[in-house]
């Protein structure tokens, strides 16, 4: 079998480093590396469903809000997640168009227009890597229905407390043969 993800050493925190064929496997990898650091994995049942949903800027912070939602799906939702089915990628352009409106008070008011446009993983890597969120009002979107199951101490063990993924040290990479590599430090 395939090695989905590994951890690699760090003084205080946890280095996951996830691999995938596919932009949707290397975000399920992610996750399940993220999941399996805190809780045994081995015996999680898919019977309860949530939709996850995340966004960014580019693709490094688009990774770093699907981790976060994660981390909240476990926390919020005290579910462990252990299977994702069901993504969809998309991308969302924004145009503003400013119209001055004069009146007595001399104000500016702001329009905008959004346009969602359904891309494939790879196409979203790409285009999101390419991004130059200053110039581009662009937005990435990831969304997912994920199965699981309920926290129950009893049953799953729980290995260590998770606070937050950060940027630090957070790397994504894709080879020429389309391979992809995320690697992320996780705060514990």
């Amino acid at each position: 079998m395939e090695e989905k993800f590994k951890y690699l050493d760090h003084m205080t925190d946890l280095i996951v480093e996830a691999y995938g064929h596919s932009v949707q496997e290397l975000l399920e990898n992610s996750a399940l590396g993220l999941i399996n650091a805190m809780f045994d994995t081995s015996n999680i049942e898919l019977n309860h469903t949530i939709k996850i949903s995340a966004q960014g800027h580019d693709f490094k912070s688009l990774l770093y809000d699907w981790l976060e939602k994660i981390i909240l799906s476990i926390y919020i939702d005290k579910m462990i997640v252990a299977k994702f089915n069901s993504f969809s990628f998309s991308k969302i352009i924004k145009t503003n168009t400013n119209s001055n409106t004069i009146n007595n008070d001399e104000t500016k008011t702001k329009n905008s227009k959004e346009m969602e446009l359904v891309v494939n993983g790879r196409e979203l890597y790409e285009d999101a890597n390419r991004s130059n969120s200053t110039e581009d009002n662009s937005i990435y979107k990831i969304e997912c229905v994920a199965k699981g199951e309920i926290i129950d101490l009893r049953k799953h063990e729980y290995k260590v407390e998770v606070k937050s993924i950060t940027y630090h040290e957070m790397e994504i990479k894709r080879t020429q043969t389309g391979y992809y590599t995320a690697r992320f430090l996780v705060d514990l």
